[in-house]
């Protein structure tokens, strides 16, 4: 089978590898759709994602869905499913799992990332094997470049979880990227009373425009309105920080009202920075943190095949498994694309 597989920081290659065997409870998925995440494009350009390096060729790739085209002697699931496959494989038994905080825990296997070794193989691939309680089943026809969109939207949703009841709030969202899109729009699911969104290009603000955020403000151009924000009573309850940037971060404590809450749903870069945590001191902020998701998943995947949100609009462009390299250069084009997604 075809796979794009990253040896080190900018070497894709696109090789034949042999599939695995099945196990008893593994299942064989025929890849129809797999995005391109934020994630991804950390691996591809710099070897790593926060202290995660690449110690191995690696399989990126974490957002996909399918069609089973195998099963295990003991499965459950039956060839011709439609499926949508969560990525991370947690253990079950420790106590982060049985508390109900599965994204903590400490034996996670998330495909697609260098944050276990051996690598857990992703989803750039023609097909992928699977334990059977990755699957989630999609009884109808709803489009794969829709379920596509799970994974993403459950972070989304985590952090949203993570932010509390949005009802007749105020929201900022800082980083109009996928996740930061995608928290937007759930926030106004939610009954926000008024979502701004920044970013420092244009183009993922006009897709914000479209999805109904009230205020679209570029962070680089329209320092007036920043400024305003900082200034009680203009600022804001709640600040979803969705850049993965200090700079974005610092953002967030500045425009957070007093006795607010900031949400850091980016991935942070590693090493140390100058935070100015003094202003979060003196205005008693909550400052929390999202990792990945925790049981968001099947909710998310239950929005999108229900029809409750439209991820389409994000969805900048498809391509083919060998097209990977146009792929990835158009990803990293945030003047151009939100999401891409390869179908193998």
């Amino acid at each position: 089978m075809n796979a794009c597989v990253l040896y080190d920081k900018q070497d894709m290659r696109l090789e034949d590898r042999s599939q695995p065997e099945l196990g008893d409870l593994d299942v064989r998925i025929e890849i129809k759709v797999a995005g391109i995440c934020g994630s991804d494009l950390h691996y591809y350009q710099h070897g790593k994602v926060a202290a995660f390096s690449l110690k191995e060729p690696l399989v990126l790739g974490h957002e996909a869905c399918g069609e089973i085209v195998e099963v295990g002697k003991k499965s459950t699931l039956t060839p011709g499913d439609r499926v949508v496959i969560n990525p991370g494989l947690v253990c079950g038994n420790c106590k982060y799992c049985l508390r109900g905080q599965e994204n903590l825990c400490r034996d996670i296997k998330f495909m697609g990332s260098a944050s276990y070794f051996p690598h857990i193989q992703g989803t750039f691939q023609e097909t992928v094997v699977v334990q059977e309680r990755q699957c989630h089943i999609v009884r109808n026809d709803t489009a794969y470049q829709v379920l596509a969109f799970a994974e993403p939207l459950s972070v989304a949703l985590h952090a949203v979880h993570r932010a509390g009841n949005l009802f007749n709030q105020r929201v900022l969202i800082i980083g109009s990227g996928a996740i930061g899109l995608l928290v937007a729009s759930l926030a106004r699911l939610s009954g926000a009373a008024f979502v701004a969104i920044t970013d420092i290009l244009d183009y993922p603000l006009q897709v914000a425009q479209k999805l109904g955020v009230d205020e679209c403000v570029n962070a680089q151009h329209d320092t007036e309105v920043i400024a305003s924000w900082q200034q009680e009573p203009n600022s804001f309850p709640i600040v979803i920080e969705a850049t993965g940037t200090y700079k974005g971060f610092e953002a967030a404590l500045s425009s957070a009202s007093p006795g607010g809450k900031v949400v850091e749903v980016g991935i942070l870069p590693g090493g140390q920075s100058e935070i100015p945590f003094s202003q979060a001191f003196a205005k008693e902020l909550d400052i929390l943190f999202v990792l990945r998701q925790n049981l968001q998943f099947g909710p998310a995947l239950d929005m999108l095949a229900k029809g409750k949100l439209d991820p389409l609009p994000l969805l900048s462009a498809s391509f083919a498994l060998p097209d990977f390299e146009q792929a990835f250069a158009l990803a990293r084009d945030k003047s151009k694309a939100i999401k891409v997604q390869l179908e193998p």
